[in-house]
């Protein structure tokens, strides 16, 4: 019986930590993105892995490394960003080994550029896999997939 117990409560706080995990890194992701639409470039540098990121754009770039680099570099980045004006949409997660997560969105909005190009009506999917470092989460991979079809969401 002793067993049993001890089972089902090892089981309860396997669960909690999960859940609490989940929790968190939704919302670093939601944290991301409303830096990325600060210009908060201090953030978003804080937020990626120490030992850099894997990634995927959705203008359809190739998987690319990146060293974590300098907040200069995410400033450099984005130097042709004038308004970001991006939501996160219906952000999911789930645990895959202790200490990294999953999470799995959607991204919708308007970006402006500095030459005058206007994308009003970015959609795209992204998966991305958070990993913990030092007790705090940051993100070690990126996917974005473009969505072509259909309308967006409006509140």
């Amino acid at each position: 019986m002793k067993r049993i117990i001890t089972a089902a409560l090892l089981s309860l706080v396997a669960f909690t930590a999960s859940a609490g995990d989940t929790d968190d890194v939704i919302a670093h992701v939601e944290k991301l993105w409303e830096a990325r639409n600060a210009m908060d470039y201090e953030t978003q540098w804080d937020l990626v892995s120490k030992d850099g990121a894997f990634g995927a754009n959705s203008n359809g770039t190739f998987f690319s490394y990146a060293e974590k680099g300098t907040v200069d570099d995410v400033k450099e980045g984005l130097a042709g960003v004038k308004v970001s004006s991006i939501s996160v949409m219906y952000p999911k997660a789930a645990v895959i080994a202790d200490g990294v997560v999953l999470a799995r969105y959607y991204l919708e909005g308007q970006i402006e550029f500095a030459d005058g190009v206007r994308e009003s009506m970015y959609r795209t999917r992204v998966t991305q896999i958070w990993v913990k470092e030092d007790g705090e989460w940051k993100y070690r991979s990126w996917h974005f997939s473009p969505l072509h079809q259909g309308g967006v969401h409006r509140d």
